[in-house]
């Protein structure tokens, strides 16, 4: 029996490598590519240039034309020039240069198309030439196909004019948790267009996590019990309700100020100096730290040295966070909303409170931090072993090769939400 030829696979995103400041998704993206080129296919990227609010991906020597191109472990990436990174940052308003002539010249050139979240311009462009050359595509919207959190008038005007159309002609859809599956048929989407894969972990970026010690000595914290939240820092993360928690159990003496430390990890996209009021008008003083976006090593380090990583956040479809914490030793309390409660519980490696219970919250810290050492290890083993049989990326970019192959196979009609 002859092997399947290998495919010539395009992803969109408009953030990429190094793009970390944007969260999960530019990762997720490059960790599949990378890995769908090491199990033998042509895979390309098209992207935009941001990195965060200021900063732009910077190449030497600088391009003579755009896209830029760069290849990344075997992947073709080509990143186009991003009119506003303030916009794009502040207001995911991506806005390629030169997008749309270059998606009706390359789009034929592919058996298919991988379209990573959604609302964004790259999508709509070469989703409107995939579909004029005859070309499909799948969409793995990551949670954001239904018009959550924040923009909402931003998002009622985009959709008519550009992002109902990248809807109605995927022909395939990927939801990375069950609760993700309702988020599609709630926009009309035929389930039997949608498979569940689960988000990925980069095994190997654990295989020598930093020594514990180090993220404590950079921030001063000494011995002090770390409640760790890691992630964007916007309204959707529940963060709020985690200050609530801290406060309350400073208040009641089950922690002290000098003896504990509310760690607040990540880039800030607009609501930090809400969550700073909220602070100073709690009385827990500089016991809650902000340290900006971590990444690599630095990140690594601060998820070995906390005591537990809370992610008390709502419609949050997966979430990687919680299962990096698993992978560097540390416990993990997750709010059971949506779709990283889901996987968590699945796997019986956290402890799960109802979102908004800063109550219930706060017993799952205590209760966590004083969890005996056997049963510690006990959680985290799971969650390792969970990680290890569900999370492997070798494992996510197969189970997307066949998707592929299943929508080559049948060129099904797509589906058409309402």
């Amino acid at each position: 029996m002859m092997s399947e030829r290998p495919l010539k696979i395009l992803h969109v995103t408009p953030y990429f490598h190094p793009a970390w400041a944007y969260g999960g998704i530019p990762r997720i993206a490059c960790d599949i590519a990378r890995e769908e080129v090491r199990q033998g296919h042509d895979v390309s990227a098209v992207t935009t240039d941001v990195l965060d609010a200021d900063n732009r991906r910077c190449f030497q020597p600088a391009p003579s034309s755009w896209p830029a191109f760069e290849a990344i472990d075997g992947v073709k990436a080509y990143y186009f020039r991003n009119v506003s990174n303030s916009l794009a940052y502040h207001m995911q308003l991506f806005m390629p240069a030169g997008a749309r002539r270059w998606a009706a010249r390359h789009a034929a050139e592919f058996d298919i198309l991988h379209l990573h979240g959604h609302r964004h311009l790259l999508n709509s462009a070469l989703a409107r030439a995939a579909r004029k050359h005859g070309v499909p595509y799948i969409l793995a919207a990551n949670g954001t196909a239904p018009p959550i959190e924040r923009r909402f008038l931003l998002k009622r005007l985009f959709d008519p004019l550009f992002g109902n159309h990248v809807l109605r002609g995927a022909a395939h859809f990927v939801a990375v948790s069950e609760c993700e599956i309702e988020q599609y048929a709630s926009l009309g989407v035929d389930r039997a267009r949608i498979s569940v894969i689960y988000n990925g972990i980069d095994l190997a970026s654990f295989k020598a996590v930093p020594a514990r010690g180090a993220f404590r000595r950079k921030h001063g914290l000494g011995g002090r019990k770390i409640i760790l939240y890691l992630g964007k820092i916007t309204p959707r993360k529940g963060i709020e309700v985690l200050v609530r928690s801290y406060a309350e159990l400073l208040r009641a003496g089950r922690l002290k100020r000098d003896d504990s430390a509310l760690i607040i990890a990540g880039n800030d996209m607009g609501y930090r100096a809400a969550l700073e009021r909220q602070i100073a008008s709690s009385g827990i003083g500089d016991a809650a730290r902000f340290t900006g976006l971590v990444t690599g090593e630095e990140k690594l380090a601060c998820l070995t040295d906390a005591d537990v990583c809370v992610y008390a956040s709502t419609q949050e479809i997966f979430g990687l966070v919680p299962f990096e914490a698993l992978m560097c030793g540390t416990p993990v309390i997750v709010s059971d909303d949506c779709g990283c409660g889901e996987v968590v519980g699945r796997a019986q490696a956290g402890k799960l409170v109802k979102y908004g219970d800063a109550d219930g919250l706060a017993q799952a810290i205590t209760e966590t931090l004083a969890m005996p050492a056997g049963e510690k290890a006990d959680v985290i083993a799971r969650g390792r072993r969970f990680v290890a049989e569900n999370l492997a990326y070798e494992k996510i970019a197969r189970e997307y090769v066949e998707v592929y192959r299943k929508v080559l196979s049948g060129r099904p009609e797509p589906g058409h939400p309402k």
